[in-house]
């Protein structure tokens, strides 16, 4: 999950505290999301979702995508 918050993150030009504020979810919930301490649930990705201004599909696809 690092791989997708960080993308989604980089592209959108917010560092983790910017994201923070405009998700609502906290500083800590976004570093153990990346770190795979915690895979969140529906409401969380959907704050970061709307935060990142892409669907929640297009930030998961790289999670669903087949691995070569």
């Amino acid at each position: 999950m690092k791989v997708v918050i960080g993308r989604a993150r980089v592209r959108a030009g917010l560092t983790i505290e910017q994201l923070s504020e405009r998700s609502g979810v906290s500083r800590q919930t976004i570093l153990n999301l990346g770190s795979g301490k915690y895979h969140g649930d529906l409401k969380t990705w959907l704050k970061l979702s709307r935060a990142l201004g892409v669907g929640l599909d297009e930030l998961l696809a790289p999670v669903w995508e087949p691995r070569e």
